[in-house]
């Protein structure tokens, strides 16, 4: 059998990718694709397909997870939020909100132990004065809020966000009771 050094050069590409492979799979880290393929032993040249990576093979391999949700906060924020509707009664829409709205608006709130609300402040918004004061407003005017359980105040307060969901015609809807968008 005689040397041949190009078939030696494309054996000895494939074996250091696979060797590579190899560790870098030990580490947990994603493999790499080949650049160079092992020649054909004999028959019909075939194309090589590209394969996309499989999921866990994407990205850095970290998982992205969200906290998980506090029911006790959660419960306290529907019950925040009912509040909040009762008070601005005129000022809400009906049904699920339209898929173009106004403005989101989200609004930074602290609570003391009793619920009274004892500072506010947009943290998101499309930069509408009036709307931003209407949020605000409308937080003030349901203050004070249902006390919240011991167990969510850090000293003495619990702060807390809320998004209102304002429509072209000035209405709004607290997101923690609105239906999904249309």
């Amino acid at each position: 059998m005689d040397f041949d050094p190009a078939r030696f050069a494309a054996w000895r590409s494939t074996l250091s990718s696979v060797a590579l492979a190899g560790l870098l799979a030990a580490c947990g880290a994603p493999s790499p694709t080949p650049t160079a393929s092992p020649p054909a032993a004999s028959g019909p040249a075939t194309s090589a397909t590209p394969v996309a990576p499989a999921p866990a093979e994407r990205g850095s391999g970290a998982t992205a997870r969200l906290a998980p949700r506090d029911p006790a906060l959660e419960a306290w924020k529907r019950a925040a939020a009912v509040r909040i509707h009762q008070a601005n009664q005129k000022q809400l829409f009906e049904g699920r909100p339209h898929h173009l709205l106004q403005a989101v608006i989200v609004v930074e709130a602290t609570v003391d132990r009793t619920g009274t609300v004892v500072g506010s402040r947009v943290t998101r918004s499309p930069k509408i004065k009036s709307l931003d004061q209407m949020a605000l407003a409308s937080l003030k005017a349901a203050s004070p809020l249902p006390a919240p359980p011991p167990t969510l105040l850090v000293r003495g307060n619990l702060v807390f966000s809320e998004t209102w969901l304002v429509q072209n015609d000035g209405r709004f809807q607290v997101r923690t009771l609105a239906l999904p968008q249309e």
